[in-house]
């Protein structure tokens, strides 16, 4: 548990650091104007961009829980979150047809960790459904397990199911972080990526040990 907790609490800072970085490369003021300006922009614009950015995420790192956090704060926690679970459903039906059309090669394209890669191949074929709910775990883990269900030939509808059963959810709370957050308050955001992070952890370490 005490390793759970530690990964959590750093990838909280993680997410903090990069709003430390913003504010040590740009004048506060500058950073606060940038923030305030995003406002302006028209809300279908915004929404194409986050979900744009969450789709990217299949090829391009993206830090998925800071794009979240800013899209719950631009457009609220409803608006946000919706917008945030149809990029993330997207992306993993993108990464679900690449496992169906190209097989086990995208996965080598996701990660090369032949250990790693072993393991959540042993938890998927344990249970595909339970890998595809708590895949927001770690980096990458979402991307992995769409491409695995495409390659094992999960049915759609079962892939769907499992993949939107962790992923809307998750999509909508931390929306609501960010909704509650502000630029001169990011305590809210912290404590749930900290809460957020730590639960599917705990869940992706319980299903790792299962059997």
């Amino acid at each position: 548990m005490r390793d759970l907790l530690k990964i959590a609490v750093v990838l909280a800072l993680a997410f903090a650091s990069t709003f430390v970085i913003a504010t040590l490369l740009l004048p506060e003021a500058s950073l606060l104007d940038w923030l305030k300006r995003l406002r302006d922009v028209p809300v279908p614009w915004l929404m194409l961009a986050v979900v744009g950015l969450l789709v990217f995420d299949l090829v391009v790192a993206v830090p998925t829980m800071a794009t979240i956090l800013l899209a719950g704060w631009l457009l609220g926690p409803w608006l946000g979150g919706a917008t945030a679970a149809l990029g993330l459903m997207l992306m993993g039906a993108g990464g679900y047809g690449m496992g169906r059309i190209i097989g086990r090669r995208a996965l080598r394209g996701l990660l090369r960790d032949e250990a790693r890669l072993a393991a959540i191949e042993t938890a998927f074929a344990r249970n595909d459904v339970l890998t595809l709910a708590v895949c927001q775990a770690l980096p990458i883990l979402p991307e992995l397990s769409a491409t695995l269900a495409g390659i094992a030939r999960t049915p759609p509808l079962r892939f769907a199911f499992g993949y939107g059963v962790g992923v809307i959810p998750f999509a909508f709370v931390v929306a609501a972080g960010g909704a509650a957050s502000s630029p001169d308050d990011l305590r809210p955001a912290v404590l749930v990526v900290i809460g957020v992070s730590g639960g599917l952890l705990l869940a992706w370490r319980l299903l790792i040990r299962r059997g």
